[in-house]
Order: C-alpha cells, then sequence, then structure tokens
C-alpha cells in the first residue's frame, strides 16, 4: 500500500482521502481566513471574541466549520524527495542569480566610486584630504578660495592636493575614507558623524602643546580677570554678524562671542567680566565660553 503524502506547506493538513489515477489528495486543514474561529473577529473583550456584527460574524469562506477541504497535489516518497531535490536546486539556482546581480551592483558601485573621486581630483586608489592648521584661517580665507580650497563645517577649509599657505600655517593630511563614507545604493559620498573630531584631532597635531585650562565653573559671573586679546574674528548668522573675541589669561584660553563690537584692538590688556556660559575643547585645547561680558582697557 502507498503511503501517500502532500507538499511540506500542507504539513498541518489531514490527508481525507487519495485519488490514485489522478494523484490528487484530498485535505483537511484549519480555515485561513479566520483562523480556525469560524467567525471574523471585530475585537476582543475580557479575553472573548466578538464577531462582527454582519451575520453573526460567520466566516463566509468556511461557513462557519473552522476547516476547509480543497484537492491537491499527492506524491509517493520517491516522488517527494524527486520534488523537493528539484526545489532546493531552484532555491540555490536563485540565490547565486541574486548573488550574482548584486556582485554585479558592487563592482559598478566601486567603479562609480572611482570615477567620482577622479572627477574630483582625487587619487581614487588612496585619496587624501589636505587640511589647514597652524592658526587662524578666517584671516586668510579669500587667500585658501584663490587658492581652490574650499570649506566645510566638519573640516575647516581643505583641498585634494597640497597647496600654498602663508608663513606660520602647516598642511596636513587625512585620508578620504577617514571623514567620508561611500553609500552603494544611492552612489554618493556622505561625510561621516565623526568627521569633525578626526578633523580637529589630526589638526590638533599642529598645535603646540596647550596648557590652557578651564576658568571659574559653569554660571559663575568672573569678574575683572587681566587679560589679553589675541584674536578677533567675525562670522555671519541667522540673526547678523556677530564677533568672536579671543583672550589668554596666562595659558587659560577664554573666548566671547557677542552681537556688539568694541573699540578694542589685538594685542590690547584688558579687564574682563563675563559669566562662564559653557567649557569645550576645541582642536584639543580647552576653552572656556563667556556671556555678558564687560570689558575695560588697563591703565
Amino acid at each position: 500500500m502507498i503511503e501517500w503524502k502532500v507538499a511540506p506547506s500542507y504539513a498541518n493538513a489531514e490527508i481525507v482521502t487519495v485519488n490514485e489515477e489522478t494523484h490528487k489528495a484530498l485535505i483537511e486543514e484549519k480555515c485561513d481566513r479566520c483562523g480556525g474561529l469560524g467567525i471574523i473577529v471585530a475585537r476582543v473583550e475580557n479575553n472573548q471574541y466578538i464577531p462582527i456584527p454582519v451575520d453573526g460574524g460567520i466566516c463566509y469562506k468556511c461557513n462557519g466549520a473552522k476547516k476547509i477541504r480543497k484537492w491537491v497535489k499527492a506524491y509517493t516518497p520517491e516522488e517527494l524527495d524527486k520534488y523537493l531535490s528539484s526545489q532546493e536546486k531552484a532555491k540555490a539556482r536563485k540565490i547565486e542569480k541574486i548573488k550574482c546581480e548584486q556582485q554585479k551592483k558592487l563592482d559598478e558601485s566601486e567603479q562609480n566610486k572611482k570615477e567620482l573621486l577622479t572627477k574630483w581630483g582625487y587619487d581614487a586608489e588612496n585619496p587624501q584630504i589636505w587640511l589647514i592648521g597652524g592658526g587662524n584661517t578666517y584671516e586668510i580665507k579669500d587667500q585658501l578660495k584663490e587658492q581652490g580650497c574650499k570649506f566645510c563645517r566638519e573640516l575647516g577649509w581643505y583641498n585634494n592636493h597640497e597647496y600654498e599657505i602663508p608663513e606660520g600655517y602647516t598642511l596636513v593630511s587625512i585620508n578620504f575614507f577617514d571623514v567620508y563614507e561611500w553609500i552603494p545604493l544611492t552612489k554618493r559620498f556622505e561625510i561621516k558623524d565623526d568627521a569633525k573630531e578626526k578633523a580637529e584631532a589630526t589638526l590638533a597635531t599642529l598645535m603646540p602643546a596647550s596648557h590652557s585650562e578651564y576658568v571659574g565653573e559653569v554660571k559663575e559671573r568672573l569678574r575683572d580677570l587681566e587679560v589679553t586679546l589675541t584674536n578677533i574674528r567675525f562670522t555671519d548668522g541667522y540673526y547678523g554678524t556677530s564677533t568672536i573675541y579671543t583672550f589668554k589669561q596666562g595659558e587659560n584660553i577664554l573666548v566671547w562671542i557677542t552681537s556688539s563690537c568694541k573699540e578694542i584692538d589685538v594685542g590690547d590688556k584688558l579687564l574682563l567680566t563675563g559669566t562662564v556660559k559653557e567649557q569645550k575643547e576645541y582642536r584639543g585645547v580647552k576653552q572656556t565660553y563667556l556671556s555678558r561680558c564687560i570689558v575695560k582697557v588697563e591703565k
């Protein structure tokens, strides 16, 4: 007597009868429309199923019987083994095809990446970004523009090759892939989240060792600090132009960003009063940021 079988997808079904001439099996399985409940559930209240109001919620597919019957292909054990083997081979061919397509896309993406780097003037095999440090680049921004340099918030001024710089400044390179990530799906580069930290760490190697320490505590009001104004620069923002004053108190660096402009010059000895807004490192140098400052020229 033949032990008839059905496909694995009907493993939970019960074989009711088999037509040996047509190799068809009548199976009975849980209704896939109502999930074997016999009703269509609208909601559950107190762990009780509440059916939809139409016709008492009866499932039209099984007519409330909870199970359905249908004829499916029946296999002898040998036929089932052959069928499963063919299914496995088909699955393997499909997976291999997908892998080939993916590899083709990756190869195309890699080629697109190299073409884009070459278009931007980089060595496609070992692209380097040249950063400038050792001083205040805002003061030489026009010269850097003439050299073809570009500026971004994360990297500062940079170029794809070495370039002429004023005395006192230094160039340092960083690998392009340390700060940019290639996105194969969109075929473009995106700057990494930690690009700014990596660029600042690289530029910090150009700076002499700093002994600057934080001054005071956040929210503390500092009064009549003897400082020297070391730098003035301007930046444009949403609310207009801001002035950034940098002071030194011995080895300590203090910064004041304000919308006002004072009649003071670099090199002036001043008495500085202000409230500590925040304290953070910039390129490895500890800086104290002040607000609501009052400056008086020392007599």
